[in-house]
C-alpha cells in the first residue's frame, strides 16, 4: 500500500507542473499505470482503485467537471465487488458530446514463473494514457461542443464497467446528445499499416473513418479493420454505446496476426513505441477537433 501511495504522490507532483499535451507526459502516464507496483490493475484490487484515482486526478488538474455528482469516480457493484468508472467533462456551448474512452483495468498477477505481473502496458495503459493525454490536448481549446473523457473498469471480465456506466441513471441522460464515442484499445505498437496508423473496428458501419481521414494530418491515418473474422467491433467497450445508438468504434494498432504480448507478462513498457503512440494520440485529437470545428457528426450507414 505504501508503495502505491508513493507512486501517487510522485504522480501528483509531476502533474502539477505538466498540464498540456506532450509526448513525455503521455509516456509517464503509461509507465505509471503499468508499473509493477500497480500489480496488473485487476478489477476490485487496491491497485485498480489507485489507478482510478490516478486518472481522476488528471481530470481534475485539467479543470474537467465530474460527469455525475461531485466525484470523477462513478462506483458500481458487480458480484459483490465494487468497481469504479472514471468520467470527466468539458462543457461547451452546445450539448453535442464528442467522447473518448478506454478501459484501464487489466488481469492482475499469478504465481507462475519469476515474472508474476501482467503489467498491461499496451492493454490498455496505452489507450488510457491517450484519454488522459487528450484531456491535456483539449484543456486550452474551447470548441462549441462538449467533450467527455472516460476510463472504464472491469472490461477484462466482460465489458462490465462500460455496461454499468451506460445503465447509470444519471449518466444515461448524456447518451441522446453523444455524437461520437471513440474507444481507444491497445494503441502502443506500430500497426501492420505502419507508423501513425490505426484501424477502426466496424469501419464499414458508419462514415466516421471517412470523416477522421478528411481531417487528419501528419502520419496519422485510419484504416479499415483487417481482422473482421475476429469480430473485434463486438469485443470492446464501444459495443455498450452502440447498443444505445451512439456512433462508437474502437481504434487500435495491435497486429492481431503476429502479436506476442496480448494477455502475456511481457506486455510492459518494452513493447510500447512512444513516438508512435504520441503520433496516434495527437492525430486523434487534431482530427476530432477539426470535425468539431466543422460541426461534422458521424452517422451509421443505412
Amino acid at each position: 500500500m505504501k508503495k502505491i501511495t508513493l507512486v501517487l504522490i510522485s504522480f501528483f507532483a509531476f502533474n502539477q507542473a505538466n498540464a498540456q499535451y506532450s509526448k513525455e507526459n503521455q509516456k509517464q502516464y503509461v509507465q505509471d499505470l503499468s508499473t509493477d507496483q500497480m500489480q496488473g490493475r485487476k478489477f476490485a484490487s487496491a491497485e485498480n482503485k489507485f489507478a482510478a484515482e490516478y486518472i481522476a486526478h488528471k481530470f481534475k488538474m485539467n479543470n474537467l467537471k465530474p460527469c455525475v455528482g461531485d466525484s470523477f469516480l462513478i462506483e458500481f457493484e458487480h458480484k459483490g465487488q465494487t468497481g469504479q468508472n472514471v468520467c470527466g467533462i468539458k462543457e461547451g456551448k452546445s450539448k453535442d458530446i464528442y467522447a473518448f474512452g478506454a478501459h484501464y483495468d487489466h488481469v492482475g498477477v499469478d504465481d507462475k514463473g519469476d515474472d508474476k505481473i501482467y503489467n498491461g502496458a499496451d492493454d490498455n495503459a496505452s489507450g488510457t494514457s491517450a484519454v488522459m493525454a487528450l484531456s491535456d490536448y483539449f484543456k486550452d481549446l474551447n470548441p462549441d461542443q462538449t467533450v467527455m473523457f472516460m476510463a472504464f473498469d472491469a472490461e477484462e471480465i466482460g465489458l462490465v464497467g462500460s455496461k454499468k456506466l451506460v445503465e447509470n441513471t444519471d449518466f444515461k441522460t448524456y447518451l441522446p446528445d453523444m455524437k461520437l464515442m471513440l474507444n481507444l484499445e491497445m494503441i502502443g505498437t506500430v500497426s501492420a499499416f505502419g507508423e501513425g496508423k490505426v484501424y477502426m473496428t466496424g469501419s464499414d458501419r458508419s462514415d466516421l473513418m471517412k470523416l477522421l481521414n478528411q481531417n487528419t494530418s501528419g502520419k496519422f491515418h485510419v484504416e479499415s479493420d483487417p481482422y473482421l473474422k475476429q469480430k473485434l467491433f463486438f469485443r470492446s467497450d464501444n459495443v455498450n454505446f452502440v447498443i444505445n445508438g451512439v456512433v462508437s468504434h474502437a481504434l487500435s494498432s495491435v497486429n492481431m496476426e503476429n502479436q506476442t504480448h496480448y494477455h502475456k507478462k511481457n506486455d510492459d513498457m518494452t513493447v510500447i513505441n512512444v513516438d508512435n503512440l504520441s503520433e496516434i494520440t495527437h492525430g486523434i485529437g487534431k482530427s476530432v477537433y477539426q470535425m468539431m470545428q466543422k460541426k461534422e457528426i458521424p452517422q451509421y450507414s443505412k
